[in-house]
Formats: C-alpha cells, sequence, structure tokens
C-alpha cells in the first residue's frame, strides 16, 4: 500500500491578514517563492516593501485536512475539528 503524498501548507502572515499555497506536488522552495510573490503581489497596494527583504514562509503538515484555518499566532488548525496541524520549519525567502 502506497503511503499518502503528504500536503503541505506554506502562509505568509502579514499584518492582519495572510498568504498561502498548499500542495502535494511542489517542493517546498518552490512553493516559498512562490508564496512570497503572491503576497507581494496581493498586499502591495496597502504595504510598502523593501527591496532584498527576507520573507519567512512557515510550513504546516495538512494530510487528511478536511479545510483549514490560521489564526495570527501561526496555529493551523483543521475545520471542524480543531485538529492542530504540525509545524514543519520557516524558510526564509530573499525578495
Amino acid at each position: 500500500m502506497d503511503k499518502p503524498k503528504t500536503m503541505l501548507l506554506a502562509i505568509v502572515f502579514i499584518s492582519g491578514g495572510s498568504t498561502y499555497y498548499s500542495s502535494d506536488k511542489t517542493n517546498k522552495e518552490e512553493m516559498a517563492a512562490t508564496v512570497v510573490k503572491r503576497a507581494i503581489k496581493d498586499w502591495k497596494d496597502l504595504f510598502k516593501f523593501k527591496k532584498n527583504a527576507l520573507w519567512p514562509v512557515h510550513f504546516y503538515d495538512i494530510t487528511n485536512f478536511d479545510g483549514w484555518s490560521a489564526d495570527y499566532s501561526g496555529k493551523v488548525t483543521e475545520l471542524g475539528t480543531n485538529k492542530e496541524a504540525k509545524f514543519l520549519e520557516t524558510l526564509k525567502v530573499l525578495h
């Protein structure tokens, strides 16, 4: 029996919101670069971003989750069950 692929959540928290990317097919480095580009695009009208800044991208395991929610303390839980997602690591992306 094949082990199910790990569904990763890459998330950037910014002020009162966040930008995220989830995938079970993309490597962490590509996910981190993509979510930072999306965050800049999403939030550029509200914030000024310095060039060559380090962006922390947090990774969680959301395998078998039926939806998820994140709070601003970095806690990611499954909708309905409040099962906490396992925090994996933080990658810093220079952009």
